[in-house]
């Protein structure tokens, strides 16, 4: 079985060490490549991945332009060999010698003729890996396709997720369509043509510091509220519109009819008063009582 680790990697001199030497340490190791991309380190970093590169022949890295950590990891997803599993790593975390076994483990339970993503909740640590808190994921969530495409409520450094997933992932273009997060997007490619599966247990320590503070809010609505009323800077970007227009463009000939519909009205709601009309009275979106305030806000001043 070969899996395969993508990790992108920008001035992380300060956590890489830690992150490397517990993949290093991993159940299985032996059937495990890891693959890194370099976003543009302008520090130690590159020196650190050779070196780790000497001692380990397993993993390979190159260095890029700045893109951005969402198309660093979408080049990454067009970069790599086929593998049976994939999975995505941030540079700053610490994972468990068992978070691979499991998460495969629980793919293989699966049909594998379908694009399968596994996903975990988080041990929440801070800069030297005390404890913050056990959980980050909310017990209580909704894993359909209708429902990714209004939150995106799973972390992307505990993906694991099989080669008929990045098959399909790869057909998204991220030069010519919108990409806000990656975890995101993969997220709402396997709700809509696969199946995704939640651990709710964790496996990994995600570490909280000053540059990824906002990835490790539990109640990221309550959090995006409050900064959305504050900052008109991050008004009006349009994030689902944009990512619906995507997989429309992308994917709308694969989609079942019940999932090309609710992606064509978010994706075309924006100055069309019938089709927003449509959208707010849409029932998937009232999932929960405050989000479904906040979306219809959002809507109706063509913010969504």
């Amino acid at each position: 079985m070969k899996i395969t680790i993508l990790l992108s990697t920008y001035n992380g001199e300060k956590y890489l060490k830690e992150q490397l030497d517990s993949l290093f340490e991993l159940n299985n190791s032996s059937d495990i490549s890891i693959l890194v991309r370099d976003d543009g380190s302008s520090d130690s970093t590159l020196q650190i991945l050779e070196e780790y590169k000497n001692k380990h022949p397993n993993l390979s890295y190159y260095q890029g332009e700045n893109k951005k950590p969402a198309k660093s990891f979408w080049e990454l997803l067009n970069k790599t060999i086929e593998s049976d599993y994939f999975a995505f790593c941030d540079q700053d975390d610490v994972w468990d010698k068992d978070k691979l076994e499991i998460a495969i483990n629980e793919l293989e339970k699966k049909d594998k003729n379908k694009p399968l993503l596994y996903f975990s909740d988080v041990r929440i640590v801070d800069q030297d890996l005390k404890l913050v808190s056990n959980t980050m994921v909310s017990k209580d969530i909704d894993i359909s396709y209708p429902l990714s495409i209004f939150n995106n409520i799973a972390p992307g450094c505990t993906f694991v997720f099989n080669n008929k997933l990045r098959e399909i992932a790869i057909k998204y273009d991220v030069n010519k369509n919108y990409i806000n997060i990656h975890d995101w997007l993969m997220y709402m490619i396997a709700s809509c043509f696969g199946e995704a599966i939640f651990d709710k247990s964790s496996h990994m320590s995600y570490r909280q510091h000053g540059d990824n503070s906002i990835g490790a809010i539990k109640n990221k609505l309550k959090y995006f509220i409050k900064q959305f009323v504050k900052r008109k800077d991050i008004r009006n970007i349009n994030v689902r519109q944009k990512m619906a227009l995507g997989m429309e463009n992308t994917y709308s000939s694969l989609m079942s009819e019940e999932n090309r519909y609710l992606t064509s009205l978010v994706a075309h709601y924006i100055n069309n008063k019938d089709i927003k009309k449509k959208l707010l009275s849409e029932k998937r979106l009232q999932y929960k009582k405050k989000q479904y305030k906040f979306f219809r806000y959002l809507i109706k001043h063509n913010e969504f």
